[in-house]
């Protein structure tokens, strides 16, 4: 009869499951651009930008831009893993104090061409009953990634050196 106490807890406490879903690949987190270098890491900048995130570090020698978004992600960005408890298992949600940041990476891919690459770490802080609360790592399902590198390509399509023009003879002679 003593242990029916703590078989009620344990039973009330619940579990965490993390998620099972494989990360997306690079086929899914990659995308080659007709854009040299120094052009590619400029346009990473526009949409980087255009997104409203704080870059959190910077690095042009290594390529690397980490960037953290404003706001929360859902269900449909990462798969955060399965609670249990007394009604089932359930998915585990992302709250308002879920977090993301973001990695680009540029690199060369010959004298006219890059590759651009994009890597989101999803974090929710999950509350399972009877435990402190805790951080989660989520598995990225790869949307977020592929609107990112979608973005990138376009601003690609839009992104060139300036253009030098020769003044005028009449430029010149005011």
């Amino acid at each position: 009869m003593r242990s029916l106490p703590i078989v009620i807890a344990i039973g009330l406490a619940g579990c965490f499951y993390p998620s099972l879903t494989a990360p997306p690949g690079p086929n899914r987190t990659e995308r080659k651009l007709t854009l040299p270098y120094d052009l590619a890491w400029d346009a990473v900048h526009v949409v980087i930008a255009d997104n409203e995130y704080r870059i959190i570090v910077e690095n042009p020698n290594e390529g690397l831009i980490e960037t953290e978004a404003a706001g929360s992600f859902t269900l449909a960005d990462a798969d955060c893993g399965r609670l249990s408890g007394i009604v089932g298992k359930y998915r585990a949600l992302p709250n308002k104090d879920s977090s993301v940041v973001y990695n680009f990476h540029v690199r060369p891919a010959g004298n006219e061409g890059s590759v651009v690459g994009v890597e989101g770490t999803f974090t929710a802080p999950l509350q399972i009953p009877l435990r402190p609360p805790s951080g989660v790592q989520c598995v990225s399902r790869g949307v977020q990634e592929a609107r990112l590198l979608e973005a990138i390509a376009a601003q690609a399509k839009k992104t060139h050196r300036p253009r030098f023009i020769a003044p005028s003879a009449s430029d010149e002679s005011q």
